[in-house]
């Protein structure tokens, strides 16, 4: 077990994961990640595709487990059965439940980590108010929009107020507009709650948009090949950034790291 100083919410040290080839042998997706995550950042894990960024998120949700190496959780997040629910996972499949109203799927999170029963509709619509959905309370997924879907699923993860919030390309599949709508909601909601964001994305524009810190994965087998600070002021406006000559600076620069992980 490696040692999580104060100021640190995750240790990431030494994190190596291979998985069975479908023949002989296996594949080595993870070679020694060593990575810090701090308490209150928005942190996006940016990589070429099928470089394991989304294995790291799996086994930091506890969908997975590593081969070597250790992940350590610091006084802020204690990885225990009882504070389980304190990590939530937006996922990039669909995840709502069909048979459950937008306000169903918001409370379905509330009544697995035993919220009290009175309270959790009012709570449920709430969150769905807070992503732009008040007055959809009542409808099925199958009535909504794709990125309506999304804004519930963000609602869900965000009801229980967890302290670490998993996004694993979440927004990929939206047009370009009701991409931005949401993740103006998720940079507006982040702002205001004590909460840790990790991001998985190869959007470079989207990482840029939204983070703190960028890491910046090498091609399979992934090791870091840099952290980057974004010092572009807080609270951002998501609508004229597009616009920010700094911003174009940090995407060329990141975009040329990128390519030349490949």
């Amino acid at each position: 077990m490696t040692n999580v100083t104060p100021e640190q919410l995750i240790k990431i040290k030494g994190a190596s994961k291979s998985f069975q080839k479908a023949g002989d042998g296996t594949l080595l997706v993870l070679d020694g990640i060593d990575l810090a995550i701090y308490p209150g950042e928005f942190l996006t894990i940016l990589g070429p595709s099928g470089c394991g960024k989304s294995t790291l998120l799996n086994i930091l949700a506890g969908q997975d487990t590593l081969d070597i190496g250790a992940i350590s959780y610091g006084a802020r997040y204690e990885k225990t059965p009882v504070d389980r629910h304190r990590i939530a996972v937006v996922w990039q499949e669909e995840s709502l439940m069909p048979w459950k109203t937008a306000c169903g799927n918001v409370e379905f999170p509330l009544v697995v980590t035993g919220a009290a029963r009175d309270g959790r509709k009012e709570t449920a619509a709430k969150w769905l108010k807070a992503v732009g959905l008040e007055g959809f309370e009542d409808y099925y997924p199958s009535q909504l929009s794709h990125g309506m879907r999304k804004r519930v699923a963000l609602a869900a993860a965000l009801a229980t107020r967890p302290n670490v919030l998993l996004m694993d390309e979440p927004f990929g599949a939206l047009d370009v507009y009701s991409k931005l709508q949401i993740e103006k909601e998720v940079v507006r909601l982040w702002e205001q709650l004590d909460t840790t964001i990790v991001l998985v994305t190869h959007d470079v524009q989207e990482a840029v948009a939204l983070s703190d810190r960028i890491v910046v994965l090498t091609q399979r087998p992934s090791r870091v090949k840099l952290i980057r600070e974004i010092s572009l002021p807080r609270p951002r406006d998501l609508d004229t950034l597009y616009g920010n000559e700094q911003f174009h600076n940090l995407v060329r620069e990141l975009w040329v790291e990128l390519t030349q992980t490949v």
